[in-house]
Formats: C-alpha cells, structure tokens, sequence
C-alpha cells in the first residue's frame, strides 16, 4: 500500500522503518529528506524523481503538496492481549463502534494516540477502514497506535470487563459529565456512529453512559464523534 505527505511518511520513517518497501521523493525537495534517509539508512531503497513521475505512483492520491510518497505493508491488527496492559498500571481503550467518517476515524487515532491510550477497537464490519488514508488523517498517529479489528464488539466488551476494565459509552442520554465525575483507573471509552450513536447491544453493556456538556443551539445537536471523545479522554487523564 501507498501512503504520502510528509506527516504519514515522516511518521512511518521514525517509527516503522522495517515496514517500508519503498521510498520515492521529489528530487526538487530531496535537500528536505536527505539527511532523514541517511540516518535511518533507507539510501537503498529510495528513489528521487520528478514531480510528474512522482504523481503518476500513488494513483489515488494526486495533491500537489506530496513531496513523498511510501510504498509500506499494510497495516495489521494487533490481538487484545498486545494492547491490555498488565496490572495495575492505568489503562485507556478506545472502542469504536461502526464509525463509517474516515476523518473522524483519523483525528479519534490521533487524539488517541497524543492522550496515551494504549489502544483501540474497530468492528471488522461496517465501518471505517485502517488505510492510507486513515494515514493521513491521523497525521501519521496509526504508526504508533496499535488498533484490533473485533469480530464481536459484545463479547470484546465482555472480555475487557474479566479483565478489570469499566466501560463508558458517550451517549446524549447520558450523566453529564462534570469536574466530581471520576474515571476507573482502567477505563473503555466507547464512541458511536456519527448519526446512530452506539448500538444499543452495546449500551445496555456498559457500565455508564456519559454525556459531554453542551450548550442549546438551533440547527446544531451535537459535538463530532472525535471532539466527544477528545473531551472525554482529557476527563479520564485528569481524574484516573
């Protein structure tokens, strides 16, 4: 797979160098990469090329801004057991349950990934895939990350619970949330579908229902998926 600009691809080179294939650059910008390649020693398999023969390689993304493009494996789901911690240290999971927005998907991953979670979990099926370009709108974060592809949300759920974790669905039907509300040491954060929310299998698992706090506004019902949950992971960093 592709993935391209430099925040995806600088990432990609500072953190997963042994995934990459390829490396193809700009030669009119190759003063910017050149001591990066060197240091990580990718001379080998990278190529400086025009920025028309640049443009013709990753076919399905052609901005102008792209000064580099990698040719890296795919990204792969990790098992629940390289995510979970051992005890008793604090532990953040984040559970998405059918996100289909990829941009949202992306900034949840960043967010995710600066808050220090150690995780999140994405059903294998209706929703938003892990891909080039969740690549880019995580701002390369998906190469830290490491994320699960569940076959069963429910029963991942039930799973974390053995496991000493207390779950927390973001929903509009919720406690709001305030300053005297405490976060588990080992809490799951669950964030829903952009217009459904979370299903309701899945609330009627979880331990609480929260709900950030807004103000009333005509037209506008609530904030993004990736805003809630930025929010709410503040909340646990703070109070757990």
């Amino acid at each position: 797979m592709y993935i391209s600009g430099d925040n995806s691809c600088l990432s990609c080179i500072f953190n997963n160098p042994k995934k990459i294939k390829e490396i193809f650059i700009n030669s009119e910008k190759s003063n910017i990469y050149e001591q990066i390649i060197e240091k990580h020693k990718l001379n080998g398999i990278t190529s400086y090329l025009s920025k028309r023969e640049l443009l013709k390689i990753d076919k399905e993304d052609k901005r102008s801004s792209n000064n580099i493009i990698i040719r890296r494996d795919k990204y792969s789901s990790v098992s629940m057991s390289e995510i979970v911690p051992p005890k008793p240290k604090n532990s953040l999971i984040i559970l998405i349950d059918q996100l289909n927005d990829q941009n949202n998907l992306g900034n949840i991953i960043r967010t995710s990934s600066l808050i220090g979670a150690d995780g999140i979990v994405i059903p294998e099926h209706s929703s938003a895939q892990i891909n080039n370009t969740t690549s880019t709108t995580s701002s390369g974060a998906i190469e830290v990350l490491k994320f699960n592809i569940s076959k069963n949300l429910s029963r991942t759920l039930e799973d974390l619970k053995k496991l000493g974790y207390w779950t927390y669905s973001l929903d509009m039907t919720g406690e709001i949330l305030t300053k005297k509300f405490n976060f588990d040491k080992r809490s799951v954060l669950i964030v829903g579908n952009e217009g459904k929310g979370i299903r309701k299998n899945i609330l009627n698992k979880s331990d609480f229902k929260i709900m950030i706090p807004q103000e009333k506004i005509n037209g506008v019902d609530s904030y993004n998926a990736a805003n809630s949950l930025a929010i709410a992971s503040y909340h646990y960093k703070i109070t757990s």
